[in-house]
């Protein structure tokens, strides 16, 4: 009896590649983002984990303070913009490679369009932050809602599209294929998340609240295998990442920095 499955991706290595690419939006939205801009604004950043940053001095709520609450979300925008024009310019690099820029675009763009969405609701976060202070502000939030969830729809368009070219709309089991993707990296950013925010300097219920909120701000990816079309008459061959010692090494270390450096953070 033969099997009609075909060959599959290597779980470890997608594995190893969603520790990265989530590790690397925390790294943009934290560091390169909100630590970064408050270097340009003349302050410094003198405590750093994956959960919590302090600053100094203390920002009031005025324009500067305005400008580094933005800076996190807007960095990660940046970096997915990059990914993309990466993504779409290396079409013959390895599929690792694609993958790892496919889902780097992914996360970068959901994590700031989703945090738009749902911070001004729960009234926590960088978002509702800014709002602290203006006139009126619940039509700034209330219009932040409305960016958000069209950023929600707009990155979910474009990052089913990206899948389906990444994969091949009339590849072999194209939509198992994108489970067997999607369903382990977000589960593994997800976790690798929570495991850092756990070693951090904040109470547990509000470490794992802030850690444990980026299964929700990347949730759209489970759905993206949902777009994938089915063709009866496959005509391209399965999209496979094969095991690559390389990515599996960068991943642990990555995942050991990440969890166990930054995780508990350090002062500068």
């Amino acid at each position: 009896m033969t099997s009609d499955e075909g060959p599959s991706s290597d779980p470890l290595t997608v594995i190893a590649i969603a520790i990265l690419a989530y590790a690397g939006a925390n790294v943009s939205h934290e560091i390169i983002g909100h630590c970064g801009t408050m270097v340009l604004l003349g302050g410094k950043c003198n405590y750093i984990s994956t959960i919590y940053i302090r600053t100094a001095p203390e920002l009031p709520f005025e324009w500067k303070f305005r400008i580094d609450a933005f800076a996190g979300s807007g960095a990660n925008w940046l970096v997915a913009l990059i990914c993309l024009c990466l993504l779409r310019t290396w079409r013959s690099a390895s599929p690792a490679l694609r993958f790892f820029l496919w889902l780097s675009t992914c996360v970068n763009l959901f994590l700031p369009s989703t945090y738009l969405l749902v911070s001004p609701v729960i009234r926590f976060g960088d978002w509702y932050s800014m709002t602290i202070g203006l006139s009126h502000p619940f039509f700034w939030r209330s219009g932040m809602v409305v960016a958000g969830a069209l950023l929600c729809w707009l990155s979910f368009r474009l990052c089913s599209s990206e899948l389906s070219k990444l994969i091949g709309v009339e590849a072999k089991h194209a939509r198992s294929t994108a489970w067997s993707l999607v369903v382990p990296a977000y589960l593994a950013g997800g976790i690798i998340s929570i495991a850092a925010g756990l070693f951090g300097p904040l109470p547990l219920k509000w470490a794992l609240f802030i850690s444990g909120g980026m299964f929700g701000v990347t949730c759209l990816l489970l759905l993206l295998p949902l777009r994938i079309r089915v063709r009866t008459i496959p005509t391209q061959d399965s999209f496979v990442i094969p095991r690559s010692v390389g990515w599996l090494v960068v991943g642990m270390l990555v995942a050991s920095a990440f969890v166990f450096v930054l995780g508990p953070g350090f002062s500068l």
